[in-house]
Parts: structure tokens; C-alpha cells; sequence
């Protein structure tokens, strides 16, 4: 028999530091008490406010602490008043790592934010755990605190599970306008030394992408990714509109955090492009018929606020890039492209998420060359086909000068007993507009959709699969209900 009590509210939420803490660190923390009071009683809040309290004492360096609440309930409210207090200062006197028969221990380490004669600290102790499980290298990381050899040392034992750690991915997308394929290969622990290597090729009726990658999260020790990127596109719409783009070209550059939580990261790239056209082109695409070859600078600001890397449910993380031409004979572009979300969680581990995409390309000297457009990213835009929407010129989709998309997600409450199938619910908003040689054939509605989605970890690999309505459209636009990628292990 279950019977229901009365619902209780939080009361009056208090802070108790030792005397030599600063007060002004904690001023985060108590907004956040004045926004809980009266609101219903949630273990998520409570785990929120002790998530807050470790992220703040790790930041002013007070390595030994701990947290404890005391309750009181008084009628239908409850007082809480978390007590911060200082603990018997210990110290790490040795880090085992157990099982890890193909990946190089240094590897692991990279991921430990404490080390020999360190101060033992609890919270950096999970948090390490948690990194080395972020790696998705090991099938389980578990880890076991041992007394040292005096009193005041600790011993940190680490035993890891490896697993398959290559990924084989196909994909596809079905929709008005016919179907499109993908297939990679990828193996995110190269000989052990955590060096990613990626390939995919992409196909459809009018598109050819090939690409090839490696990076490598800590080159040479230094805590700064390198990433080398081979890639090769072709667009043919010589049948369509009369014209056709071969592009080729590499890059490489690095990642690496400036400051606490701001990550700085500069490529340097280099393209060969050839568009060719018949008589079938317009008069604008006739005119960039030749050759092109340039070198472009990249940089890109993130400022990354996301509890977890892998699967966020608090924070948020905002990218700002700008590519700007260091050689280029014929046209002078600059792009700017910004990406930001938000993740909350509510009704007890519940996940909405707020993204939003923009991107802006313009030429200083000529019209933006037709193979540089701004249009939406397939992820962006579900319900219709990627790269199918917004302006027209001859019957092709020449994408525009600027670009937007604003996407909301929210888990959903079925089958939650099965652990190894998410579904969710979706709604997306884009536009993509702004044609500079023409304001004839500009195009500004704003395309909308909204569908179901499924993340399975099926027993061959993992299947993404999303069903989409269209909302809003023009009569242009070519749209795809359905679309899926499932991949497996190697």
C-alpha cells in the first residue's frame, strides 16, 4: 500500500563556513538558495547545490572539505543549512592504474587532475574517474582508496576494463527527393596512444565528400590537441543548373585551454577549388568559372560552463570562429559562425537542451563564390533534406549569405527501465537567406519541424533514428520524414 503525504516546500537555505573562508566566493551560492525557497522539495535541487559547493571550493584550492546538510522540518517547509567544514589534510602517496593492456598509461594519467604528493582531494578524485570514463576507451573504470604507508597518505588504485575502441557507421536519409548515404570508419585509440583517426564518405545524387583526420588530444605532453584534416568534395549540377565544383585541400591546427574554462583554438587551411560551367549556367556562376586556390587562418573562442563533456545535463558551452583569407587571388571572404547551448535538467533527471546555430559569409570584393554559401547543417534542420531549402537560382539551391537555426529538445518519460534506449522529443527552426548579386530570388521564411527521435544501443552498435513533420515550408523546399545511422565495433 502507498499512501501520499503532504508535499513539502524548501524554507530558509543557509551557508555555514569556517572562519577563514571568504564570503564573497559563496555569492553564486546564495542566489541560488533564493531561488529554491518556496519552491517543492527535489533531491535534484539538493545535488545540484552540493555539485555547486564541490565546483566552488576546487576553484578557491581548498583541498580538504567536505559538506554536510542538516535538515529541519518545520509544518509543510524544510530549513536546510549546508556546513562546510575543513577535514585532516592527507596526501596521495601513489596512483596504481590496473588493466590497460593496449593503452599507454600516459594516456590515462593525462586525465588525472591530481598526482603523486598531491593533497588528496575527493571531489578532484571523482572528477578523474569520471574523465577516464569520458575517454569511452574502458568498458568500466572502477577505483579503490587504500591507507598509505603513515597516517596521512592515501593510495589511489585505478582498474580498467578496454574494449573495442573502432567504430564502423553507415547512415542514411530518405525523403522526397530520393535518398542519401554515408560510411565511415574510425578508431578513437590509435596503437594505444588516444590518437583519434576518422574517415567518412558521404553521397548523394548531386554531392561527393571524402575526409580524413587525426588528431591527437596531447601532442607531446603539452595538454594542446593537434588535428591534421585531409578532405575532397565534389558538387555536380551540370545536368540541373550548369555547374560543377571540385574542391581539395588540407589543415591543421590546435586546441588548447587559455583560461579556466576558455578554450583558444587556430587552424591554418589551404583549398584548391575548379568550377566549371556550361550554357545552362546563369550569368553570376558563369562568371566564377576558373580556378581558385587559397590560404585561409581559422580561430575559434569556446567558452565551455557544461558539467560533463559526454551526455551534459547542467551548463552551457558558446563558440564564437571567424575565418579570414591569408591568400587569395580572386575573391576575399570572411565567415563568421557562432554555436551555443544550453542544457537543464528537471522533473528528476529529465534533459531539455537549447541550441542555437548562426552564420554569416560576405565578400569584400566580389559576390560570395557560389561553392562558399551559408545553408543549414543536416543535424539542424530535421525534416528536410540537407542543403535543400531556401534560395533558388535555376532550379538549384544556392544556399545564402546568412543562416540560423534554433533547435529545442526535451527527453521523453517511455520505456525508462530500458537503460539502453533514450527517446525524445524535438522541435527546429531555421531560415537561410541573403543572395548578394540578386535581391530578386532572396528567400526569408522561416522553416520550422518537429518529430520524435531514438538513441538505441542496439547488440550491433548504436542506431540513431529520427521521425520529422514539417511545420512550416515553402513549396520549394524538399523534405525527408525519415532519417537514421546505426554503426557498430571493431
Amino acid at each position: 500500500n502507498i499512501e501520499s503525504n503532504k508535499k513539502i516546500f524548501f524554507g530558509d537555505l543557509s551557508l555555514k563556513l569556517p572562519i577563514d573562508f571568504k564570503k564573497d566566493n559563496f555569492t553564486g551560492l546564495e542566489k541560488l538558495f533564493r531561488d529554491v525557497k518556496g519552491e517543492p522539495y527535489s533531491i535534484t535541487v539538493i545535488e545540484k547545490i552540493l555539485d555547486e559547493i564541490d565546483l566552488i571550493t576546487i576553484t578557491e584550492q581548498f583541498e580538504s572539505v567536505k559538506a554536510n546538510v542538516i535538515e529541519e522540518v518545520i509544518s509543510d517547509k524544510i530549513n536546510l543549512i549546508f556546513q562546510i567544514e575543513d577535514t585532516e589534510k592527507l596526501f596521495v602517496e601513489k596512483i596504481n592504474i590496473f588493466g590497460n593492456n593496449i593503452t599507454n598509461e600516459n594516456v590515462i594519467r593525462n586525465q588525472l587532475l591530481l598526482d603523486e604528493g598531491d593533497p588528496y582531494n575527493q571531489i578532484l578524485s571523482k572528477k578523474s574517474i569520471n574523465n577516464i570514463k569520458g575517454l569511452n576507451f574502458f568498458k568500466s573504470v572502477k577505483s579503490e582508496i587504500l591507507e598509505g604507508s603513515n597516517p596521512e597518505t592515501k593510495i589511489l588504485n585505478i582498474e580498467v576494463e578496454e574494449k573495442a575502441t573502432g567504430e564502423i557507421s553507415a547512415g542514411a536519409g530518405v525523403g522526397t527527393s530520393g535518398g542519401t548515404v554515408m560510411f565511415g570508419v574510425k578508431e578513437n585509440n590509435y596503437l594505444g596512444k588516444g590518437i583519434a583517426l576518422n574517415t567518412n564518405l558521404g553521397i548523394s545524387d548531386t554531392k561527393i565528400k571524402g575526409l580524413f583526420s587525426v588528431t591527437n588530444p596531447n601532442f607531446r605532453n603539452t595538454d594542446r590537441e593537434i588535428n591534421t584534416t585531409i578532405e575532397s568534395s565534389t558538387l555536380d549540377y551540370m545536368t540541373l543548373s550548369g555547374y560543377k565544383s571540385t574542391r581539395t585541400g588540407f589543415s591543421l591546427g590546435t586546441s588548447f585551454e587559455q583560461y579556466d574554462d576558455l578554450f583558444v583554438s587556430p587552424k591554418i587551411s589551404t583549398y584548391y577549388e575548379k568550377i566549371s560551367t556550361s550554357s545552362n549556367a546563369s550569368e553570376n556562376k558563369q562568371k566564377q568559372q576558373g580556378d581558385y586556390f587559397e590560404t585561409l587562418f581559422t580561430y575559434g573562442l569556446t567558452v565551455n560552463k557544461l558539467n560533463q563533456n559526454f551526455q551534459p545535463s547542467e551548463g552551457f558551452r558558446s563558440t564564437f570562429s571567424q575565418t579570414i583569407p591569408i591568400y587569395s587571388a580572386d575573391d576575399v571572404t570572411l565567415e563568421h559562425v557562432i554555436n551555443a547551448e544550453k542544457y537543464l535538467t528537471y522533473a528528476e533527471n529529465l534533459v531539455f537542451s537549447a541550441k542555437l546555430y548562426a552564420k554569416a559569409v560576405n565578400s569584400i570584393n566580389e559576390d560570395v563564390r557560389v561553392s562558399k554559401r551559408a545553408f543549414i547543417p543536416s543535424r539542424r534542420l530535421r525534416g528536410f533534406t540537407a542543403g535543400k531549402v531556401g534560395p533558388i537560382d535555376g532550379g538549384e539551391f544556392i544556399g545564402g549569405n546568412y543562416a540560423s537555426a534554433l533547435n529545442l529538445t526535451t527527453d521523453l518519460p517511455i520505456m525508462n527501465e530500458v537503460q539502453s534506449i533514450d527517446f525524445n522529443f524535438f522541435f527546429d527552426a531555421a531560415n537561410v537567406w541573403g543572395v548578394d548579386y540578386s535581391e530578386l530570388i532572396d528567400d526569408s521564411k522561416l522553416r520550422t519541424s518537429t518529430g520524435v527521435g531514438v538513441d538505441w544501443f542496439t547488440p550491433i552498435g548504436p542506431l540513431t533514428m529520427s521521425l520529422s513533420i514539417p511545420l512550416t515550408k515553402e513549396h520549394t523546399d524538399e523534405t525527408e520524414s525519415l532519417r537514421f545511422n546505426i554503426g557498430t565495433s571493431f
